[in-house]
């Protein structure tokens, strides 16, 4: 649409002669002869630029120009002069009035065609500019509101009065009085974002930027959201931050000042942690020689991996992070809370939705208080979100049917997380239907990355299969296999209750000889149906030997983890990568360090290798992961007899210094004829089912009861390391 121009003159000839020049330009145009008329038109007219005699009867334009002026409408309405007067005062008294610029007498057409325009062009951006400046206004408004009301959300998981919540505050205002980068640890939904915003609202920070990033969002080639922009360098429209791809500040840029919070840090690419690792040394170093750090950034990231396992973690990173470390308590440690986080977010969702209810009944809160709460605060808070909904009378009843416990997947329910690797995790689990209560072992599909994602998945199928094929009692048992909706990869194993021998031994220290020889068996016979089925484990170790009790016998071992199996049949394709090492470094047989292959006596080798930590509480070799593999190659070992703190029958020792050979040929044949000689060893005391029985009633009574309870005792555990 064209401008609008209202020409004011008293001479007829002069707005004939402008009409002329303007119309060629397409300009809608109006006139007035006077400037009372002027003002009166205004309003009608609504012209986007006035050209303005000076000189005109009844009112002048200077007078006129002051009427338009003192209205809020009309103030910044661009008036230019038309005026014979060019002395300086007479130019200044219109620029006093209002005016914008002025043009002289005789006109000139293409000077006053380039004002009006350059006046158009500056009041469209003008207007522009308020326009935008009003819609930033309203979107920085409703983000206020909106992260008001996600605050008011988050905060709820800080509320109660327990002990745990309560140095969980105090661990929130220590951690506000400085820049130091926080790992927040422990179990997921306990509140850690509410956690993180606590520490940066409680600082000096706390009017700058808080920045949330997920880490497993992030993929490799995201590296550079971490490099600060230059202070030299201008911000634009091109490097604001984007999602198409385009060029984008960093991370560092947008919460600069202020704070960058990382969940699930663990899972960022590893340049991504490096660089990270890097930002966070130089910030460490500027603070101790007093300066302030470049980029001024407070950085708390949450991880869900247990810390010992390091799992996922570069090296780098770990050390910068784990020095200052605060663990958010689960639920489950906070018990007394629930009952006031269940009515805040009783009365924050009914506020939201317009909802009748007001409180919940004594019997509601009763059953929420005993309820386990496996998915932690936000598990609460979706359980009261979904009854308020719902709900028709001012007090909330909540029911058992309510509480179906666990995250869905499939015909299963994940009840508690009992491990977390690299590339998934473990569950406590039940199927919807049967009490019979299981292991899921599920892979993420977004853990994976993209070089390795389609062999990791076809080596999950491998395992799968492979423990599908084994029917010994002393391997562990594979329920179903599957894949979700999402693209997560399961299989449901049998759910075992006791602890893995590593456990076993770091508790209570190395076994007597006579139950390490029971122990020994029973793996052998697992091993030897695999060999025979054409499968090497390569990855026997004291955690992947599980101790249990099932129904009524104790000390049943249980094979564990084929996650690294390789098949010995001929034209099997071998799933690992053969430049990278595959196994644990303490039990690792002198071929497969060496890079050669590797058969059945593999799998003996590292069985003596147990048999060493079960009888001494000790590794063959000790030292750093690379020290163990060369001793493994070049060094004998040390007899068993020399650091166990009990005897040892001389024929058993020989039988596990001759797995520990260094030449395959060397040891026993197969799984099978170990078994056989460890038959042949004669103990003065053995071990019998009685006595099994009574060390598991002594030290494990919590797994010695009845059978047919739901395993979720202390020690209960999961068929995978």
């Amino acid at each position: 649409m064209s401008a609008r121009i209202l020409i004011v003159d008293d001479t007829p000839a002069n707005i004939q002669m402008l009409s002329a020049i303007l119309r060629e330009r397409g300009y809608q145009l109006s006139a007035a002869t006077n400037g009372r008329q002027a003002v009166e038109a205004i309003e009608s007219v609504r012209p986007d630029l006035v050209l303005m005699d000076v000189v005109m009867p009844d009112m002048d334009g200077y007078e006129a120009c002051r009427h338009i002026k003192a209205s809020p409408r009309w103030r910044d309405l661009p008036i230019i002069f038309l005026t014979a007067k060019t002395d300086s005062a007479d130019i200044v008294r219109g620029f006093d009035a209002g005016a914008v610029d002025y043009v002289g007498k005789p006109f000139n057409g293409p000077e006053l065609l380039a004002r009006v325009s350059t006046h158009l062009t500056l009041q469209r951006l003008r207007v522009d500019m308020e326009d935008r400046n009003a819609e930033l206004g309203r979107e920085l408004a409703v983000a206020q509101q909106l992260l008001t009301e996600a605050r008011r959300r988050l905060d709820g998981a800080l509320l109660g009065d327990s002990p745990a919540i309560r140095a969980l505050r105090e661990s929130i205002g220590r951690h506000a009085a400085d820049a130091e980068p926080v790992l927040l640890t422990g179990p997921a939904g306990a509140g850690h974002e509410a956690t993180a915003r606590g520490i940066h609202h409680a600082s000096p920070r706390s009017r700058l930027a808080f920045i949330h990033v997920n880490g497993a969002l992030l993929r490799s080639g995201d590296s550079g959201i971490l490099n600060p922009r230059s202070k030299a360098e201008p911000v634009d429209a091109a490097s604001t931050a984007s999602t198409d791809g385009g060029a984008r500040l960093s991370l560092l840029d947008l919460s600069a000042g202020g704070t960058l919070y990382l969940e699930e840090v663990q899972r960022l690419p590893a340049e991504v942690q490096e660089g990270l690792a890097t930002v966070l040394e130089r910030a460490q170093a500027a603070r101790e020689r007093g300066e302030a750090a470049d980029p001024d950034v407070r950085v708390i990231a949450y991880t869900s991996a247990p810390l010992s396992t390091t799992s996922g973690f570069h090296a780098k990173l770990l050390a910068q992070l784990e020095r200052r470390q605060l663990r958010v308590p689960s639920l489950a440690e906070r018990p007394d809370d629930v009952a006031e986080l269940a009515l805040f977010f009783v009365r924050q969702h009914a506020r939201r939705i317009g909802a009748v209810v007001e409180t919940i009944s004594a019997e509601s809160l009763t059953r929420l208080r005993k309820y386990r709460w496996p998915g932690d605060v936000g598990e609460l808070q979706s359980v009261v979100e979904r009854a308020v909904t719902s709900a028709r009378e001012r007090v909330l009843e909540i029911d058992a049917t309510q509480l179906d416990e666990g995250v869905p997947l499939g015909l299963y329910r994940l009840m508690e997380k009992l491990g977390e690797g690299g590339m998934g995790e473990v569950w406590r689990a039940r199927h919807q239907l049967l009490a019979r209560p299981c292991a899921v072992k599920v892979i993420r599909p977004d853990r994976l990355g993209e070089s390795n994602r389609e062999k990791t998945i076809e080596r999950f199928r491998l395992e799968a299969r492979a423990i599908a094929r084994l029917t010994s009692p002393n391997t562990v048992r594979l329920y179903d296999f599957g894949v979700t909706e999402n693209g997560s990869f399961y299989f449901v194993m049998e759910m075992l209750e006791g602890l893995d021998l590593a456990a076993l031994v770091q508790r209570f220290g190395p076994l007597p000889a006579e139950r390490a020889l029971v122990v020994l068996r029973q793996a052998c016979r697992s091993l030897g149906e695999a060999h025979a089925a054409g499968l090497l484990h390569r990855d026997i170790k004291p955690h992947n030997l599980y101790l249990c009790r099932l129904g009524l016998d104790f000390d049943i071992v249980k094979v564990l983890d084929f996650g690294l199996v390789k098949s010995l049949r001929e034209g099997s394709a071998d799933l690992t990568n053969e430049d990278i090492l595959t196994g644990t470094p303490a039990y690792m047989p002198p071929e497969r360090v060496q890079g050669n292959d590797a058969d059945e006596r593999s799998d003996i080798y590292a069985l003596g290798c147990v048999a060493y930590w079960m009888l001494t509480g000790r590794t063959v070799f000790a030292g750093d992961p690379m020290a163990m593999m060369l001793h493994h190659v070049r060094t004998a070992p040390q007899p068993p007899s020399k650091a166990a703190p009990g005897p040892i029958p001389e024929r058993l020792e020989a039988i596990v210094m001759a797995c520990l050979e260094k030449r395959p040929e060397q040891r026993p044949s197969s799984a099978i004829d170990l078994w056989h000689q460890l038959g042949e060893v004669t103990v003065t005391t053995p071990w019998t089912d009685e006595r099994a029985e009574s060390w598991w009633r002594e030290h494990l009574p919590a797994h010695a009861v009845a059978p047919g309870r739901d395993a979720t005792g202390e020690l209960s555990g999961s068929p995978f390391n």
